[in-house]
């Protein structure tokens, strides 16, 4: 009774990863898309090409997601459809080639299949393993030689199936033939019915033999008729085809005589082989298997001819005339193998929860050169979900300027700002993390240290200039590998990721904490702890008298790829590589692998006698991610320390005095007020602040003007009553968002030149260089139904300070839904953070405001897209400053809240602000949360009055909560936020 329930439950189990699969399948069968399935076997000399050699246009296919991948097994998808031309193939109809029944249990044929089978039996598969061709859907064609190719018609729900046992474990059909190839395909055309006499014979004895019991069956013997068949087809196809395109018809020429030329017809056509047909044979080596086609001239028919039209005395159009020819055609014959087992230990990894967490689009190259400077780059896109359906509609206006043009989500983006850093050990995440902010210039990039769950999603595909790994990566070792081939910077130091991109690397030793001696460039004989498996590569040839035999030079084992492999240092006893690149010579992907523990601090282990090699370890660590990862780094002998300046309060005289009788009585001397984690010493004249600035204390100076921002030209622009009247500005400081924490006033707002800690929504880091607009703002309202909408008002405020300027309107500045700033659909220059607080009946929202205005790092900003625009079109727009940006922001918000509260103001909002973002009518798809998760499909109809998205889907409408979800629009996906 025990067996039941477990029965039950592992066949609950299978039934939820298949349909999870097959949600994963329409994903990406969606648009001019094929998917592959395919397997080779472990240290094979050839590799499997992207797409079948029997499409049409496998040359033009480019991988657009690799789906999962091990040493046996490959998955991606690609572009564009596959297709196959079946005019020279065989109809299955009679139960062809493989004896299956005519009729299929499979309904909704909607997906064309190519299967491709070896033609060796896999006789160590059980009845229990083989999958009959018909249970899987409707054959329509097959073609036969050094494999056999079915092509059937199937439904999604069979071919989820068919993909979720293929990459389980060896998958055979029909006679126990092993499939290494499953790939959705397009096709056109009408495959051969053999309806001549001679090849109704020929099919009538494959057909009897298939009637043959078991026992006197003979696989061989039915393998040369397939082929023969198949090549009979294959030629009068390709014959029929030559003289169409040489006469530019369809007929053959009139008049035309031809001498010492035959009609060929089977009879005409002998097979040849080097191998006996006998079923007690040995299986051939590649090399034998050599099968002679010869096509031999029929003696001259000595029957009196029949005299018709020029058409008769040509041929029937069944029959082929051409000379005569011998072909040899090479068979080579995979030996008979085991079954494909995935084994973790022998360095492949099992079907696992990544292959259905990836989806991305791949198309851009990246190169990368070492820079050592101090500038920053952007934040990283948020990420969570709350999902309601609701019956209601909402529809946008119109756009009255037009949309981005969308485009494919480039993969890598050379100029993305993080750095994503994972470690399955708290100890090591920490250690490589503060060993890389010695090194790498933290002015451009975000370090952000992410846990397994986050990397398995794969969101950060595209959003990464470098990945960080130390130890086991599991599950995530797929999609690791993906961001290598898309051209991505990979550093992994003693992990198992070492096995999925280098195979080879997979015979260990066990070192547990052995200290060894390794020399890297200028560094020599430096000490340091070795990973506790020692991982050599498993040589090529058994016999092997070179460091060459031992350590290839090149990997091919990734399809569409070429890994050149360099061993950059290896440790002094046992020659076993310390340190290892990888690059691929199609995306410029690079890899670097380190054996040695270059995240710990040798002192930790060694004492005293490690400071010089930790000073090594940092120098190579800095070598490493500048001159081969081409990342920016700091300069050595630079140090890292932050000036926090001293602020000034602006703004009319009268109001300013005000405000600080409210915040700090006249008695309470010296006037220092706490807002948050900061304190602020306001300082009239002749007063000394009580300490120096720093980054939890600021002395304000009343009566003073900064040097860095011209007020003149701030309050020359300003045109509201109220936001941005009063500004606290500073050089720098930890984020404006602190200086306004604690309730002020409305309209109060914080500016600075430079953020050190500034913050994104939900806790993400801000990078916020120089050149950038910053401001916080707090805004003081009463409660009502449009206080959802002001972080879109924010957005659509930080957009028209821009376009609402006579001539800079034409200038691709827009919104992604709920707070963006984008150019155009792929490149980020600013968003907003809006945090709300009660008091009393007053809601105090504080809005949080960056845009890069004159600072190209970390990706782009306005005034080089004006430049461009220029350049372009021949105009002679003056820059922004970041003085005009704020007034005429502060200026936009306002004047958009006002009308906002009259009657018919959400409408006029709503208007404007389509008129601006990046979405009406965007097909895009809804991935739901729990454990039910699945991807629907939908188009994007607006926002409603609270803000949410709203989008059709499957004839109902849902809505999605703008803090809830995050909106990749590269990919066209609202997921839920993790």
């Amino acid at each position: 009774m025990l067996f039941t329930p477990i029965y039950i439950a592992m066949t609950f189990i299978k039934t939820w990863r298949i349909r999870s699969f097959r949600a994963r399948l329409l994903e990406f069968l969606s648009g001019n898309t094929s998917v592959a399935f395919c397997k080779v076997p472990e240290n094979a000399a050839e590799t499997p090409t992207l797409s079948s050699r029997l499409c049409t246009n496998p040359k033009n296919a480019y991988l657009c997601d690799l789906l999962d991948y091990t040493n046996a097994t490959r998955i991606c998808s690609m572009k564009p459809m596959q297709c196959i031309e079946i005019n020279d193939w065989v109809s299955c109809a009679g139960g062809l080639p493989l004896g299956s029944d005519d009729q299929s249990p499979v309904t909704d044929l909607d997906v064309e299949v190519l299967f491709e089978c070896e033609m060796e039996p896999n006789e160590s598969s059980s009845e229990q393993d083989i999958t009959t061709l018909e249970s899987m859907g409707q054959p329509v064609a097959w073609k036969a030689g050094s494999h056999l190719a079915i092509v059937i018609k199937t439904n999604i729900e069979n071919l989820s199936a068919i993909g979720f046992n293929f990459v389980g474990g060896e998958f055979v059909i029909d006679h126990r033939l092993p499939v290494v190839r499953v790939q959705t395909v397009q096709l056109s055309g009408e495959p051969n019915k053999a309806t001549d006499p001679a090849m109704r014979s020929l099919r009538s004895e494959i057909q009897h033999g298939l009637k043959q019991s078991f026992n006197v069956f003979q696989w061989p013997v039915h393998a040369a008729l397939l082929r023969k068949l198949s090549k009979v087809v294959d030629i009068k196809s390709d014959t029929r085809n030559s003289t169409v395109e040489m006469n530019g018809g369809t007929e053959a020429p009139l008049d035309t005589a031809i001498p010492n030329k035959r009609h060929i017809t089977l009879a005409d056509v002998s097979v040849n082989t080097g191998k006996s047909l006998n079923a007690d044979d040995e299986v051939l080596k590649p090399e034998e298997a050599t099968i002679n086609l010869e096509i031999v001239q029929k003696p001259p028919d000595k029957s009196p001819e029949k005299h018709g039209t020029t058409d008769e005395k040509v041929g029937k159009p069944d029959e082929v005339v051409f000379d005569n020819v011998t072909v040899e055609i090479q068979h080579n014959i995979t030996p008979k193998k085991s079954s494909l087992r995935l084994d973790l230990k022998k360095g492949t990894s099992q079907l696992s929860t990544s292959l259905l967490n990836i989806s991305s689009q791949i198309k851009s190259v990246t190169t990368h050169k070492r820079i050592v400077s101090t500038k920053k780059p952007q934040p990283v896109v948020e990420a969570c979900s709350q999902v309601k359906e609701d019956s209601q509609k909402e529809s946008p206006s119109q756009q009255s300027t037009p949309k981005s043009a969308k485009c494919s989500r480039p993969l890598v983006n050379t100029k993305s700002p993080n750095v994503l850093i994972y470690s399955d050990s708290i100890a090591a995440r920490d250690n490589l993390e503060a060993s890389l902010r010695k090194v790498l210039d933290c002015d451009r990039y975000t370090l952000y240290s992410v846990t397994r769950e986050t990397l398995e999603t794969g969101a950060w595909r595209g959003r990464a200039s470098l990945v960080a790994v130390a130890g086991c990566v599991g599950r995530c070792a797929p999609l690791l590998l993906a961001h290598l081939l898309d051209g991505g910077r990979l550093l992994a130091l003693c992990s198992d990721l070492l096995h999925t991109v280098l195979p080879y690397y997979k015979t260990a030793e066990v070192r547990e904490n052995e200290v060894v001696q390794f020399s890297y460039d200028k560094w020599k004989s430096v000490k340091m702890k070795h990973h506790i498996f020692c991982y050599q590569a498993s040589p090529a040839k058994k016999q092997f008298s070179t460091e060459t035999d031992r350590q290839p030079s090149k990997y091919t084992g990734h399809p569409g790829h070429e890994l050149d492999i360099q061993v950059l240092a290896s440790e002094e006893t046992w020659r076993t590589p310390s340190l290892l690149q990888a690059t691929d010579l199609t995306n410029n992907g690079i890899a670097i692998f380190s054996q040695i523990h270059l995240e710990v601090d040798p002192s930790d282990y060694l004492g005293e006698e490690g400071v010089k090699s930790n000073e090594a370890r940092l120098g190579i660590i800095h070598k490493i991610i500048g001159d081969t990862l081409g990342l920016h780094v700091k300069d050595p002998k630079e140090v890292s320390h932050i000036e926090y300046t001293r602020g000034f309060f602006l703004g009319n005289h009268v109001q300013k005095l005000s405000l600080m009788e409210q915040w700090c009585p006249p008695s309470e001397a010296p006037r220092v007020q706490k807002l948050g984690d900061i304190r602020i010493q306001w300082c009239l004249r002749g007063e000394t602040p009580i300490e120096p600035p720093s980054s939890n204390f600021l002395p304000v100076y009343v009566y003073e003007c900064p040097d860095n921002f011209s007020t003149v030209e701030y309050y020359d622009n300003l045109t509201s009553r109220s936001l941005g009247r009063v500004v606290i500005y500073t050089d720098i400081v930890t984020t404006t968002m602190d200086l306004v924490g604690v309730p002020l006033g409305h309209g109060v707002a914080a500016v600075a030149r430079r953020q050190s800690h500034a913050v994104g929504r939900r806790g993400n880091t801000w990078l916020s260089p120089v050149g950038q607009a910053v401001m916080s703002l707090q805004i003081w309202q009463k409660m009502s139904p449009t206080l959802p909408l002001v972080q879109h008002a924010a957005a659509l405020a930080a957009v028209r300070a821009i376009r609402s300027i006579p001539a800079y309107e034409h200038l691709d500045i827009r919104i992604k839904w709920p707070n963006d700033i984008y150019f155009g659909r792929e490149v980020k220059i600013g968003g907003t953070i809006t945090l709300a607080n009660c008091m009393a009946d007053n809601v105090i929202i504080t809005v949080g405001t960056g845009v890069n205005i004159s600072n190209s790092i970390p990706t782009i900003c306005l005034n080089d897209i004006i430049a461009q625009h220029n350049r372009k079109h021949g105009t002679s727009l003056p820059y922004i400053t970041v003085e005009r940006f704020l007034a005429r922001y502060c200026s936009e918000l306002e004047r958009t809240l006002d009308y906002m509260t009259t009657e018919g103001g959400v409408e006029a909002f709503l208007e404007q602000y389509y008129q601006y973002w990046l979405h009406s009518d965007e097909e895009i798809r809804v991935q739901t949360e729990g454990g039910n998760a699945s991807i629907v499909h939908g188009k994007v109809e607006g926002v409603d009055e609270a803000g949410w998205l709203i989008v059709r889907a499957n004839g109902s409408t849902l809505r999605l909560e703008p803090d809830g979800n995050t909106f990749d629009i590269m990919a066209g996906l609202v997921a839920p936020k993790r």
